[in-house]
């Protein structure tokens, strides 16, 4: 019986052994567990953070885009208001051009009789 009883003991003392192990293997999983949650909570902070940014450079930006619109309407408008001017000047000139060819035209036929 005696020989029953020390091989119940060393199984038993064999289970104890892999239990003792298996929590040791627990608690390291946790740490680990714990150090990869506060990385990733740390990153995705980093990325609130960068996107916060970004949110107020874009607002900064979309002013300076509204500004930019402002100036290149107005522009765009002299421009047009350019393009009228050189019309109306285009056709003064030649309608000086015609009169002035026809007064020539004019003096050339009255020295000739």
């Amino acid at each position: 019986m005696t020989g029953k009883l020390d091989e119940i003991s060393k199984a038993i003392g064999g289970l104890e052994q892999a239990v003792i192990g298996l929590r040791r293997d627990l608690q390291e999983s946790e740490r680990n567990s714990v150090d990869h949650r506060a990385t990733l909570h740390r990153r995705v902070d980093d990325l609130v953070s960068d996107v916060g940014d970004l949110g107020v450079k874009v607002a900064s930006m979309e002013a300076t885009v509204t500004d930019s619109k402002t100036v290149t309407d107005d522009v765009k408008r002299w421009e047009l208001m350019g393009m009228g001017a050189l019309a109306v000047v285009g056709v003064g000139g030649t309608a000086l051009g015609v009169m002035v060819a026809n007064s020539l035209e004019a003096l050339a036929r009255f020295f000739r009789h």
